[in-house]
């Protein structure tokens, strides 16, 4: 009971249920690892965004160096002209004049003393009196760490604008007294950050020791001079990619570097909505294949599921015995183990068909043709316009012509008249051999010619039979069925009687009329035919008798 009670509560599924599952299972791993290569695109895509951060900030930061360097050079050239003792300033105003003019982005060289008063600038004619500078930090910064320096962003005194100095010491008997100081305009960072050809987006700040941003490549007016945000101040010295939240309240990613020693700082940044620009038309055609990929594999598992529960279904319908007078043979499956199947079953279906056929006449034997009558007998059942007739033959003087010819003989008429019967059947009859000389024909015919049909194969049958020779003749017995053939009341129910007269009679068939092979009402209807048989044997033999004629009112 156990056991019955977990089959009946198992969980069952089709073929084609077990076909999606498997293409499930099989895609899912697939599905997997195609997201699973995206996300690593995208990570591989802003890792190579990172790289190109870093390169070009590094690049910034390096052309700024060498800008710086050059300049410094050149100040430190003109200071080095100078006697150690005592300072020409006439000189030297008139050597920055000549270096101003060969560097067009520089504005003005001034000279200023420890105290913040400018001595000359080239700005002005040499001898007139100037306002102190603007940034006495980074003068007084220079003079201590005595070595070259650069200031933040200062307004300059003369011009009113913002402006960066570039200043390195001159010394008086080896002591710095003065600050040599190139200034140079904000606009002039900018536009040499511009050089850099940064891709579409991106953008770069330069800002100084404090923070305070001294040139930006995107919108510099509205920038320029104010802090830099906190988060960037606060990795400028870390060699790594941030992302964090710029001035415009943008979420970008950054890199930072050292413009060497100078104190300045370079950023590099890339908002993150233009760095995924970049990959979204690529995600999404990946993203378009993909899914379209996945909707085809699972249709084509589909159609494939279809296909392949039809072919275990034909497989399935193949492995049933051809009904009688129907197609022998169909297409094959596609499904080479379901084709050796099946073809292994025809075989022994064939193998059956050949052990169950009477070996003398080729006719169906006793089980072959009840199975046969069977199904018949189920093609017809509930359907008004059809009729089921059984013929039951005997033949007439058999025994003499083995008596007075020998078996040779006789087992020669037996199979003229097999030949004689199946000229007279069509494909959809079942004709078999009962033993000895009876034969039986089962015939589906229509209602309202049934009794006209019967009587003229009868009639056929009978004249056949008599030209046979060796005073052979045959009686025939017919029964014909109620229209639709309802089932009898044993095959209705179980509580209904498990004898009936048909069954109890002696069976047309031998033995005691007990045989489960043979429905009820296919019994019923062959002791009539034999009855009816025995009823032409007694009105004078070679002739045909249906014993109710009722029937046919």
């Amino acid at each position: 009971m156990r056991t019955t009670n977990n089959q009946l509560f198992a969980p069952a599924l089709g073929v084609r249920d077990w076909l999606l599952l498997l293409a499930l299972v099989t895609g899912l791993p697939l599905t997997v690892f195609s997201v699973v290569s995206v996300l690593e695109h995208i990570r591989g895509q802003m890792e190579k965004a990172d790289g190109q951060l870093r390169r070009y900030v590094l690049a910034a930061a390096a052309d700024l160096d060498a800008k710086l360097s050059f300049k410094s050079a050149m100040l430190q050239a003109l200071v080095a002209t100078q006697n150690t003792l005592r300072v020409n300033v006439h000189l030297l105003y008139d050597q920055a004049k000549g270096v101003e003019s060969v560097l067009p982005d520089v504005q003005a060289l001034s000279l200023v003393n420890r105290e913040g008063e400018q001595v000359f600038n080239t700005l002005e004619p040499y001898g007139t009196p100037l306002p102190r500078t603007g940034d006495m930090e980074s003068v007084l910064r220079t003079i201590r760490d005595d070595r070259p320096t650069v200031s933040g962003l200062f307004t300059g005194t003369i011009i009113n604008q913002p402006v960066t100095a570039l200043g390195v010491p001159l010394r008086i008997s080896r002591s710095p007294r003065y600050v040599l100081r190139m200034i140079t305009p904000v606009e002039e960072y900018t536009r040499l950050l511009g050089a850099q050809h940064l891709p579409e987006g991106w953008a770069s700040t330069l800002f100084d020791a404090s923070g305070v941003v001294l040139a930006r490549t995107r919108s510099p007016e509205l920038y320029v001079g104010l802090p830099v945000p906190s988060v960037l101040f606060d990795v400028r010295d870390s060699n790594r990619v941030v992302e964090a939240v710029n001035q415009e309240g943008v979420k970008v990613r950054f890199a930072v570097a050292p413009v060497k020693d100078w104190g300045w700082h370079v950023v590099v940044h890339v908002p993150v909505t233009t760095l995924y620009a970049s990959m979204h038309v690529y995600l999404l055609r990946l993203v378009a294949i993909g899914v379209f990929c996945v909707i085809c594999g699972f249709a084509g598992a589909w159609l494939l599921s279809r296909r392949f529960a039809a072919e275990v279904d034909l497989a399935a319908r193949s492995c049933l015995l051809p009904e009688p007078g129907g197609p022998q043979a169909g297409r094959p499956t596609l499904v080479r183990e379901l084709r050796q199947v099946g073809d292994e079953l025809a075989a022994a279906r064939e193998r059956e068909e050949v052990a169950l056929r009477d070996g003398l006449t080729g006719l169906a034997g006793r089980a072959l043709f009840l199975r046969h009558a069977r199904r018949l007998l189920a093609s017809c059942r509930h359907d008004p316009e059809v009729r089921l007739a059984v013929l039951f033959i005997d033949l007439d003087g058999f025994k003499e012509v083995n008596d007075r010819c020998g078996h040779a003989e006789g087992d020669e008429v037996l199979r003229r008249t097999a030949r004689v019967l199946e000229d007279v059947v069509r494909a959809s009859d079942v004709l078999g051999r009962m033993g000895g000389d009876e034969f039986v024909l089962c015939l589906a015919l229509r209602a309202e010619t049934a009794c006209d049909v019967v009587r003229g194969v009868a009639a056929r049958v009978v004249s056949g039979v008599s030209q046979i020779g060796f005073g052979v003749g045959c009686s025939v017995g017919i029964s014909l069925g109620p229209p639709g053939m309802p089932p009898a009341p044993e095959e209705e129910g179980a509580d209904a009687p498990a004898t009936s007269p048909a069954s109890s009679a002696p069976s047309a068939l031998g033995g005691d009329g007990e045989d489960d092979d043979a429905p009820a009402d296919l019994q019923a209807l062959l002791d009539q035919a034999d009855k009816a048989m025995y009823a032409a044997k007694q009105a004078g033999k070679n002739s045909y008798h249906l014993l109710d004629m009722s029937v046919c009112e």
